[in-house]
């Protein structure tokens, strides 16, 4: 179990010592998670990608996509029942504020590209032909064009409120875009913790994730652009079996919109609303969403 934090030429903290903070809240975290794990990093095009993997060896496989501004350590309630059936990998997506390190720069106009090249180039160093994908906002975004780019690649999707995907995220907007112009320019913490809160709707969560999520808002520089709503075309083009959840305290979009255009245009996809969950449903909600996951995977 490596604990050496790798270098990041293109910084997604504010500073080393931002990123010194960072590095210990998530370690903090980690520290509790409930099964024996690896800690890996995978060489990319984009850079060198940290991943927790956890599970036997040899089952089959899960790649755990985080949402923005979480880290691979939000999976915590999760990788102790997903562990007993797979081989999870908690990924800590290349860009984002993370024990990743970013080296080439994601590109506004081949944003979607760039991720399938690095999603394809992390699957062949982790030696998965294959795999299963479970992605929470930004990360399922980021599961859905991995599906339509390198469907050969995937099994089966879960997705829980994805990010942008279906319907756009306006309300994303008004709240993240000023909190991170303006609270940056007069230096408000305030500023830049208030959109996470709002995120959040004051579900209860454990000190250190709570100190984690704190530390990515204060210090963390993403590095990557805002998730795009995908054509009519292609949602119908998608070829796997996708299970979509989204919490009933959701606030970026209204749950029943994003449900009824994705229903409507994915084949075969099944949506459902978890009640008592915000946007963090795995987290928030996991003995439901738990549940649902291994359901829908082990069919």
């Amino acid at each position: 179990m490596s604990q050496v934090q790798p270098k990041t030429p293109i910084m997604a903290f504010r500073s080393e010592e931002a990123a010194a903070r960072y590095y210990a809240a998530y370690d903090a975290v980690l520290k509790q998670w409930p099964v024996p794990f690896d800690e890996l990093y995978i060489p990319t095009t984009f850079g060198d990608t940290h991943v927790i993997a956890s599970g036997p060896k040899g089952a089959p496989p899960v790649v755990l996509l985080h949402p923005a501004g979480g880290g691979a350590v939000i999976w915590i309630r999760n990788v102790g029942p997903l562990s007993d059936a797979f081989r999870t990998y908690a990924v800590d997506t290349v860009s984002e504020p993370n024990k990743s390190g970013l080296t080439r720069t994601i590109g506004m106009r081949t944003q979607r590209g760039d991720f399938a090249c690095w999603m394809e180039e992390l699957l062949d160093g982790l030696h998965i032909d294959k795999t299963h994908l479970v992605g929470n906002s930004f990360g399922g975004f980021l599961a859905v064009n991995t599906a339509l780019a390198i469907p050969e690649r995937v099994n089966k999707v879960v997705l829980i409120s994805p990010a942008a995907t279906f319907v756009s995220v306006p309300a994303w907007g008004w709240h993240f875009i000023p909190a991170n112009t303006i609270g940056l320019l007069v230096g408000s913490d305030d500023m830049l913790l208030k959109p996470y809160a709002w995120i959040w709707q004051d579900f209860p969560m454990e000190e250190c994730i709570s100190e984690l999520r704190a530390t990515t808002a204060v210090t963390g520089r993403p590095r990557h652009w805002s998730p795009t709503v995908f054509r009519d075309d292609e949602l119908r083009g998608v070829r796997v079996p996708i299970l979509l959840l989204i919490g009933d305290h959701e606030v970026i979009y209204r749950p029943e919109r994003a449900i009824e255009r994705a229903t409507r245009l994915v084949p075969g996809l099944r949506a459902e609303i978890i009640p008592n969950a915000n946007h963090i449903a795995e987290y928030t909600a996991c003995e439901a969403v738990n549940q649902r996951i291994v359901e829908f995977l082990s069919e």
